[in-house]
């Protein structure tokens, strides 16, 4: 199974919002992670890239 990595970007800084995401949903400007235990995770931000060759996905601030 493919676990991602969210991060947020800003700029050159990359931070790590969650591991383990299995489900990425995104509404409008709030993007709301599930992981493989079933545990959520919300953040402000629109999605702008997922790789899945290197398990992480990209997000920038709203």
């Amino acid at each position: 199974m493919c676990e991602l990595s969210v991060y947020m970007v800003d700029g050159e800084q990359e931070d790590l919002l969650m591991d383990g995401v299995v489900h990425i949903l995104v509404l409008d400007d709030e993007i709301i992670m599930e992981g493989i235990l079933g545990e959520s995770k919300r953040a402000k931000g629109r999605l702008v890239e997922v790789d899945i060759t290197r398990t992480r996905a990209m997000l920038k601030p709203a």
